[in-house]
C-alpha cells in the first residue's frame, strides 16, 4: 500500500540527498529531477510529492523502491 501524501517519508525522499542506488532507473531519474525542482522552488514540494506518489502508485516495479525509503 501507498502511503497518504501526508507520509513524512515523502518529503524526506525530495528534500534529502540520500542514496538513491539501491532505486530502480525510473525511481531514481524521477525522484532526482523532483529534488531538484524541490531545490529551485521549495514552494512546489507537495505539488512535487503528489507527483512522486503517483508514479509509486501507477508503477508496481517501485514498491520495493519506496519501501527503501
Amino acid at each position: 500500500m501507498i502511503p497518504d501524501s501526508n507520509d513524512p517519508r515523502w518529503r524526506r525522499v525530495l528534500t534529502t540527498q540520500s542514496d538513491l542506488s539501491a532505486a530502480s532507473l525510473a525511481s531514481r531519474i524521477l525522484i532526482s529531477r523532483l529534488r531538484r525542482e524541490v531545490e529551485g522552488s521549495p514552494a512546489s514540494l507537495a505539488e512535487k510529492i503528489t507527483v512522486l506518489r503517483a508514479f509509486f502508485a501507477k508503477n508496481s516495479f517501485a514498491h520495493a523502491d519506496f519501501a527503501r525509503f
